[in-house]
């Protein structure tokens, strides 16, 4: 058990399409649980949190400016 949380994320396997893979499901996974942990619940409002927290995320997790997922890509 000493694993810490994105550990544990980076191993879920990935059930999306190629397609559909434009951001690691970790991070989507990371951020989806950020957001309901703050009172935000469901994609649309998960993409609201992001936005709002955008540079904060952005430097904390090394993440290209515009490789930021918003709503129309945070639901999994």
């Amino acid at each position: 058990m000493g694993t810490n949380l994105i550990e544990q994320l980076r191993v879920v396997e990935d059930f999306r399409t190629k397609d559909g893979q434009r951001h690691p499901l970790w991070l989507v996974l990371l951020f989806v649980i950020m957001g309901t942990m703050n009172g935000y619940v469901g994609y649309r409002v998960w993409g609201d949190f992001v936005k709002r927290h955008r540079w904060k995320l952005i430097k904390t997790f090394e993440i290209q400016k515009h490789g930021i997922l918003y709503h129309s890509t945070s639901h999994v």
